[in-house]
């Protein structure tokens, strides 16, 4: 019994090998329970498919293999390959898992449908959002393009930092575009917290840098409060060097107003260091109603300048400098700090 065991394997085993006798050999290494030779230039890998490339990986239960035609006579043999049911892609630092994917092996690209991913953004990304540090990038696309080794296009997708189950925050838009360890460019996206449209932009340019220190707009927060009311705040952050950088920023209050600020950050090495930040809120009359009584504050206009430097002088030296200064109350407590979300200067 084991004798004819044996001997229908390796007849199936010299049937699978002959069905692909002809066929140009594969820059990739595949594993399968079945291989079948559709044409002379398709062939086709069934049930639990796994592909092993020198930079990518793929998992299917099946994939079909075509030489591609080109115009003139080349040595060179390049493949498209589609594969489909639960199929997963893996790359440097990539997961994408997908209906159904067109692959290209001269350049790599793919186009991957109905699909869904994430991008591990390094062990030294410190990216604070909405209080936490994530280091992923998860995304989903009903179409989601692989146009270079580090860049990916989706069309009618989302993408969010949020590791969580279920995502506190997430962008969506129509079309966006990740360049790993640069940026996401996105047209026509909605910013939603807890599955709530809160914010609309017909573009928005996100960076992404390892540091953590790319100019750019960083992501809007939303907050509400019974004095305040709904809240918004937005900021653009900008670091021309990795010694300094500078922050402006708008605060929406639905209840009170509008506050403008920025903020100047820099340090020398050895302990020097300083920063500079001031803030203007213009708060109208409000009425709270709270304990079944209403209090009316009266409309106001603050100004807030706040400084703080710190010099090394010699070994066992240091110059520290403050500046405070404000009109009306302070208000440091109402206002809306962006400093958590950005890495200080190096």
């Amino acid at each position: 019994m084991r004798a004819f065991l044996i001997a229908l394997l390796a007849v199936l085993l010299v049937y699978e090998t002959a069905t692909a006798q002809g066929f140009p050999s594969l820059p990739f290494d595949s594993r399968q329970f079945r291989i079948e030779q559709v044409t002379e230039s398709h062939l086709r890998l069934n049930n639990e498919v796994e592909i092993d490339g020198d930079t990518f990986q793929f998992y299917a239960n099946q994939v079909d293999i075509y030489i591609n035609e080109t115009e003139e006579p080349s040595d060179d043999v390049t493949f498209s390959l589609v594969a489909t049911g639960n199929v997963v892609f893996v790359s440097t630092d990539t997961r994408i898992a997908a209906e159904l994917v067109e692959f290209q092996t001269a350049d790599q690209t793919a186009v991957f449908h109905n699909a869904n991913g994430s991008i591990n953004m390094g062990d030294e990304v410190d990216r604070s959002m909405f209080g936490t540090q994530e280091p992923d990038l998860l995304f989903y696309g009903e179409k989601i393009e692989r146009v270079g080794p580090r860049t990916y296009r989706l069309t009618n997708g989302a993408f969010t930092s949020c590791i969580q189950p279920t995502p506190r925050w997430e962008v969506t838009a129509t079309t966006l575009t990740i360049n790993l360890d640069e940026y996401v460019v996105l047209q026509n996206s909605i910013i939603e917290v807890k599955n709530v449209p809160v914010f609309y932009l017909p573009a928005m340019y996100y960076p992404i840098q390892p540091d953590g220190r790319a100019t750019g707009f960083l992501m809007p927060t939303y907050g509400a409060s019974t004095y305040r009311g709904t809240s918004l705040s937005n900021a653009f952050f900008w670091a021309p060097t990795q010694s300094q950088d500078a922050t402006i920023f708008h605060d929406w209050f639905a209840s009170t107003g509008s506050g403008f600020g920025s903020e100047y950050r820099f340090t020398r090495g050895g302990g020097s260091q300083g920063q500079v930040r001031s803030y203007f809120l213009n708060e109208r009359e409000t009425e709270i109603s709270s304990g079944g009584g209403t209090t009316v504050l009266p409309a106001r206009q603050s100004f807030d300048l706040r400084g703080l430097a710190n010099q090394r002088i010699g070994d066992d030296g240091r110059l520290e400098a403050k500046l405070i200064t404000f009109q009306t109350s302070p208000f440091s407590k109402l206002t809306t700090t962006t400093s958590s979300r950005r890495p200080k200067p190096k």
